[in-house]
């Protein structure tokens, strides 16, 4: 009896020695000296017959030794001690069946590593039903997603609890109610999720749900701004622009404002836009208004298209004019935002401008509607954009385009 692991060999090109059968034995020693220094004595015990003697010969074998080796090693690597019974049991498998069939077999796990499997196969089905609701939500199968979110809500999940805050706020699945919105979304900001604490902030600003409280705002946001969220920054710069909660300071306001735009925020490059187009802070510049307006617009914010396209229609400055860019732009914010009335409005300034005037009294009809049907805005907004508008059908009636005097202070 020869041990097979009490040789030499090169274990370099073993997949090219393989198909040759004077080399199989050779393999053989070449798996052996491989596991001895790995496994220790477990495979120096292991001998067989010399193919010259009387016995089995070492081709009949082959692949039942290959696989013992194979395990063997295996096992050594993971520091499993089982190892030995197992190959032997693949072993005979690859004699009695095949090797296919000793693939197949020869696939032994320890009870760590199949308790690993187990958790990661858990936690990849915890994750796909974490995802369901939100993916039934952007499936608009809300009567679906409801039930789940709720559930997790109630469970003190802050981001099923801001969903659902958001579609009360949407009124997507469920009655519209902003009251109800901010309950949820005051639940999801106290567990800490800044994205909550941000909206939050933003109902306070705008009196959405509760009651409009800058002081509130400012602290929810800055609670948001201290996590790195760049829609807290917008905002924040947004309260120096216009002065509430904080001092009208229109440095900071442009600060904070370039801040989130380079953190790739996609409200600033708008607001930027508004303070070149109103000269605050800075001096009027309708080009760079012109660039920022393009630039939020290529971010993916509606109000970009519809404020590109109101300056094109409206502007005081002739050099800056265009209806035909107006009417493109406009149709794009319809496209992107067809249930905001400043989408239609706009559509219809720009109509106005290029002389279409039963176009612009049609769709400044349809766009002063849904103004009126508008539960979001106050009601001195309302008033305020009611006024507006009146003056510009006004001008459409009388055949005139419109030209904007005094822009109101805009959120975008």
């Amino acid at each position: 009896m020869v041990p097979i692991t009490q040789c030499n060999g090169n274990r370099e090109g073993l997949p090219h020695i393989i198909k040759k059968k004077h080399a199989r034995r050779a393999v053989v020693r070449h798996l052996g000296t491989a596991a001895q220094p790995i496994a220790g004595c477990t495979v120096r015990t292991m001998t067989m017959t010399n193919s010259h003697n009387k016995g089995y010969e070492m081709d009949k074998f082959f692949p039942a030794i290959l696989c013992i080796l194979a395990v063997v090693c295996a096992g050594a690597l993971s520091g499993c001690t089982t190892a030995v019974p197992y190959a032997i049991s693949a072993a005979k498998i690859v004699t009695d069946g095949g090797l296919a069939a000793a693939n197949h077999a020869a696939t032994p796990t320890t009870a760590g590593q199949a308790s690993a499997s187990a958790a990661a196969n858990s936690e990849i089905q915890e994750k796909k039903e974490a995802q369901r609701p939100y993916q039934l939500v952007e499936q608009k199968k809300y009567d679906e997603a409801l039930p789940l979110l709720r559930e997790r809500a109630d469970k003190n999940d802050a981001q099923a609890q801001e969903q659902m805050a958001m579609l009360y706020f949407e009124g997507k699945g469920v009655p519209e109610d902003s009251t109800k919105a901010a309950e949820w979304m005051q639940k999801a900001a106290e567990l800490g999720r800044p994205e909550s604490q941000y909206l939050l902030a933003w109902f306070y600003y705008r009196g959405t749900g509760v009651p409009r409280d800058y002081e509130k705002a400012l602290l929810w946001v800055q609670r948001a701004l201290a996590k790195g969220d760049s829609n807290a920054t917008n905002l924040l710069g947004l309260m120096y622009r216009t002065g509430r909660g904080v001092p009208k300071d229109y440095t900071k306001a442009l600060e904070l404002f370039y801040k989130a735009d380079k953190e790739g925020n996609i409200y600033a490059p708008a607001n930027i836009a508004y303070m070149y187009k109103n000269g605050q802070g800075v001096s009027q510049d309708y080009q760079q208004a012109i660039n920022w307006y393009s630039k939020a617009a290529e971010k993916g914010n509606v109000s970009g298209w519809i404020h590109l396209a109101y300056l094109y229609a409206t502007c005081q400055d002739m050099q800056h004019v265009d209806g035909r860019r107006a009417v493109s732009y406009a149709l794009q914010a319809t496209q992107k935002d067809p249930n905001h009335f400043a989408s239609w409005a706009v559509l219809a300034a720009a109509y106005a401008r290029n002389n279409e005037f039963d176009k612009a009294i049609e769709t400044a009809t349809k766009a002063d509607a849904m103004l009126q049907a508008d539960t979001k805005l106050d009601a001195a907004e309302k008033q305020d954009a009611l006024s507006r508008a009146e003056l510009r059908l006004a001008s459409y009636r009388e055949g005139r385009a419109y030209t904007e005097v005094n822009d109101a202070d805009e959120e975008n």
